[in-house]
């Protein structure tokens, strides 16, 4: 054998003894079982690799033989454990695998024991009869996981698939040295071997660490559906229910758990994904009152919310204890995500429930008002015509005021009324054809008597027809809606131009005027529900917006 070989015999136990205490390392750091079974195998496995630099191929000392075997026996059993924490294993299975094992152990005894310098032949059967039982362990677990990799996140299902890869090579190396038997006793053919061993290595110890490049490479192909779920999440959630049923959703998606739920700073539980609200309650109690939970493991990161600290919470699947660190870490910062989603979700509500009690109010009071009104502008009338006896001239100006007065009251609880009609979506329009110099001579009429000797009105409209296919009452309602204003924000009066024009299929209603104008600033404001633009010269001026 060339000293190249043995170096890479050396450096093969070498790597498989680090990978043995790394992995010892993070079961004693976490103290997980599922990787407590999954250490075992591999730090038998390193003492396998260890004890054979200590035997001479041609004088093997029979012990070291024997116990060899054994712990090779029971590295691939704790692998079948491995995968019973992950997916049970039925009774008859497990206990199958015991008798298995048993019989394996004794086997190899007797291989040591009895079969010292066996024919080829019979060489290779017994080879295969000791391999068998390890590929049984060992071929099960990485089929089955693999094949379950498929329904999880990238990082998670790279990660398995990794594992499942680094045992699967030593299978089939196992037998190819086996069925090969003397033809790869060569310098050159071990050396060979021992290296596609070493690459087992950093195969099997990426899917327990995995350096953080790795990961973002493997989770490249699902940073899309990420970033549509923030999106989703800060954007377009109605409400907060369907916000945090989203959130949930996605925080199972992230981790690759089976379950996830959050809860309010009360302990509410406001939504859930794959799991009844009482399990989710009677977990959360468990986690923040102390006892661990045996039966779930659950990641809780906090929600900070204006109200106080809620909790999202995900309910590990059998994959997530093992493999879910990566994505434990990344929860944490969606967390603040859904926090910060959470918060508009609670403003949006909050806002569109004083749109309704606005609305309602709107509803209300001017329907409360419109009575009262109606029996003041009946005796403000007969007082005005003398009905109710005669007047001396400050009773008329008094009464003239009065009806101005109750005039502009009867106006501002339309306006109200309008308003509530357009809220509820009560608005009902009733298109017919007609001429928009009509409909705008009509609204002219109506706004007339708000005219002023010091305001000038003008009507510019062509001689042949504007046809237009409206709602006459609501154009009409409009129109003499920008004429008032025309007229109230003209306090010193002037012309005030009403221009009906019909070009290239469109009509058109133009209103100027030569009064106190809107700033440029003001632009944002104006066509707000309710908005006005307050000035100095607009300040004492009634009106809705």
């Amino acid at each position: 054998m060339t000293q190249a070989a043995i170096v890479a015999q050396d450096l093969t136990a070498l790597a498989f003894v680090a990978l043995g205490g790394a992995i010892a390392y993070r079961w004693y750091r976490d103290r997980a079982r599922t990787q407590g079974m999954l250490a075992v195998a591999l730090i038998t496995l390193a003492v396998v690799a260890v004890l054979g630099r200590f035997q001479d191929p041609e004088h093997p000392v029979l012990v070291l033989s024997a116990v060899s075997i054994a712990l090779f026996m029971v590295s691939g059993f704790f692998v079948l454990l491995f995968r019973h924490e992950l997916i049970p294993l039925s009774p008859k299975a497990l206990t199958t695998a015991y008798v298995l094992l048993a019989v394996a152990i004794v086997l190899g005894i007797v291989d040591v024991v009895w079969f010292q310098h066996p024919s080829p032949s019979v060489a290779t059967a017994l080879g295969i009869a000791l391999v068998t039982p390890w590929a049984i362990f060992t071929g099960e677990p990485i089929l089955r996981l693999w094949l379950a990799s498929n329904r999880l996140p990238a990082v998670q299902r790279a990660r398995l698939r990794f594992l499942s890869l680094g045992f699967a090579i030593l299978i089939v190396l196992l037998f190819v040295v086996v069925i090969a038997g003397p033809a790869l006793r060569s310098a050159t053919a071990i050396l060979l071997t021992q290296l596609v061993v070493l690459l087992v290595v950093p195969a099997i110890y990426v899917s327990f660490a995995p350096p953080a490049l790795l990961r973002r490479i493997w989770r490249m192909g699902e940073e899309s559906q990420v970033r549509a779920a923030m999106q989703d999440l800060l954007i377009f959630s109605p409400s907060r229910e369907v916000l945090a049923q989203r959130a949930a959703f996605w925080a199972v998606r992230l981790v690759g758990a089976t379950a996830g739920f959050i809860a309010d700073p009360n302990g509410k539980i406001i939504a859930t994904t794959g799991i009844e609200k009482a399990r989710a309650a009677d977990l959360l109690r468990h986690k923040s009152s102390g006892p661990r939970d045996t039966s779930a493991r659950v990641v809780v990161v906090p929600l900070h919310l204006t109200e106080g600290q809620g909790t999202l919470a995900i309910v590990g699947g059998p994959f997530t204890p093992v493999f879910g660190s990566e994505e434990v870490s990344q929860l944490r910062a969606y967390a603040n995500s859904v926090s910060a989603g959470l918060e508009r979700a609670r403003v949006t509500e909050r806002m569109a429930a004083i749109e309704n009690n606005k609305t309602q109010f709107l509803n209300l009071a001017s329907h409360e008002l419109r009575g009262p009104v109606t029996v003041l502008r009946g005796y403000v009338s007969m007082l005005e015509t003398g009905i109710l006896g005669q007047l001396n001239d400050r009773g008329r100006k008094a009464a003239e005021v009065m009806a101005a007065k109750v005039s502009e009251m009867n106006e501002l609880i339309e306006e109200m009324i309008e308003a509530a009609r357009l809220e509820e979506g009560g608005v009902t329009l009733r298109s017919v054809d007609g001429d928009l110099r009509d409909i705008t001579r009509s609204a002219i009429g109506v706004v007339t008597p708000l005219l002023e000797a010091r305001h000038e009105l003008v009507l510019d409209v062509p001689d042949r027809r504007v046809r237009v296919n409206v709602d006459p009452d609501r154009t009409k309602t409009i129109i003499t809606n920008l004429l008032s204003n025309a007229i109230k924000y003209s306090p010193n009066g002037g012309t005030i131009t009403c221009q009906v024009r019909s070009r290239a299929g469109t009509a058109k209603v133009s209103i100027t005027d030569e009064g106190i104008g809107i700033p440029r600033d003001g632009m944002a404001t104006l066509f707000t529900r309710f908005g006005r633009v307050i000035t100095p010269e607009t300040e004492h001026l009634k009106g809705t917006g």
